[in-house]
């Protein structure tokens, strides 16, 4: 070929190569090729053991940290990975072990065996050993004791005051035992039975309320707005303003007796003999009970000196030692260390 492009007087281009380019080689590419040194895998006497704790894709600062044999360091007592050596400054999250020197603290882990509810404390308080206690009634100072080995009792007109047609003939009051605690539930036809306030209690609307010797409704001032029993019903999405507490306009007060409606339009409201009844002796003159709103309920506290504030019993309360209670026209003082 080459003579007839001479012939021709035509010359044969040589291929050029660029310099600085050196030939590839892959790994194994060519038949009967030696494997090169520089593709050869290189003997590890440490690539048969399994690496504890080290996750390959993570930096290498996060490993545990070797011991001075080489493996990587753990908890004595748990066998846990751990960084450093565990100290007082620095123990095993999982077990808690402080080192030698030092003992353990607690962790979030604890590997220990499960506790039986029945060994549980949830109230750190002995509470009442025994379902007994007494009514001191407050006018004459006469004792009723009540001794049952039922967790439940009755008290109905004969066991209070037989003459007394104030109270329910069948029953008027029901008192639980339960969990060392006593606890007062209404069962009258009535409604006739009250409970101390004590501390703060939050009331509802509908609610009837005794201040000094006078009888009121609790009711909030706006009359389009429904009991929080009244529906049920979901409410569409548009049907609420989320900026709005409802019951947050205000309450008014309706004397039970004369229909008397006495309405304050604040959040927080102190009710006194002038603001209630004029000249009335058993309410307090200057304090007598504090009305507040807050995160969209009405709560109620005592602030008077006798302690002449009660809430109508609706559900279960818990009776508190020294606690008076209202039965029927009658007034109690609730005792159980005797």
């Amino acid at each position: 070929m080459n003579k007839i492009l001479s012939k021709l007087g035509l010359t044969p281009k040589k291929p050029k190569i660029k310099p600085g380019k050196s030939e590839i080689h892959l790994p194994f590419s060519r038949s009967g090729d030696d494997k090169r040194s520089h593709d050869r895998i290189q003997p590890d006497s440490q690539a048969k053991k399994t690496m504890v704790g080290i996750q390959a894709d993570r930096p290498l600062g996060d490993h545990p940290t070797k011991s001075s044999s080489g493996d990587p360091l753990s908890c004595p007592e748990c066998q846990y990975p751990l960084r450093v050596q565990p100290s007082k400054s620095s123990p095993c999250p999982n077990c808690g072990f402080l080192g030698s020197r030092g003992n353990k603290e607690d962790t979030v882990y604890d590997p220990g065996k499960t506790v039986a509810v029945s060994s549980l404390d949830t109230t750190n308080d002995p509470g009442i050993q025994e379902f007994k206690f007494k009514l001191i009634e407050e006018s004459s100072n006469s004792e009723i004791k009540i001794e049952s080995e039922d967790p439940e009792v009755i008290l109905n007109r004969s066991h209070l005051d037989p003459n007394n047609m104030s109270i329910s003939g069948e029953q008027h009051v029901l008192i639980k035992f339960r969990l060392n605690k006593i606890f007062i539930e209404d069962a009258s036809s009535n409604g006739s039975t009250f409970i101390q306030v004590k501390n703060i209690m939050m009331i509802q609307p509908g609610i009837r309320l005794i201040l000094g010797n006078k009888i009121c409704l609790f009711n909030l001032l706006d009359p389009t707005l429904k009991s929080p029993d009244a529906d049920k019903a979901t409410r569409k999405f548009g049907g609420f303003d989320l900026n709005v507490q409802e019951g947050a306009s205000g309450f008014a007060l309706v004397d039970e007796k004369s229909g008397k409606r006495i309405e304050f339009i604040e959040q927080h409201v102190i009710v006194n003999r002038a603001n209630l009844d004029t000249g009335n002796n058993t309410i307090s003159g200057s304090r007598h009970a504090e009305f507040h709103f807050e995160n969209g309920c009405w709560y109620l506290k005592d602030l008077s000196s006798t302690g002449a504030t009660f809430v109508q019993v609706k559900t279960e309360y818990q009776l508190e030692n020294k606690m008076k209670l209202v039965i029927g026209n009658k007034v109690f003082r609730f005792e159980y260390d005797f």
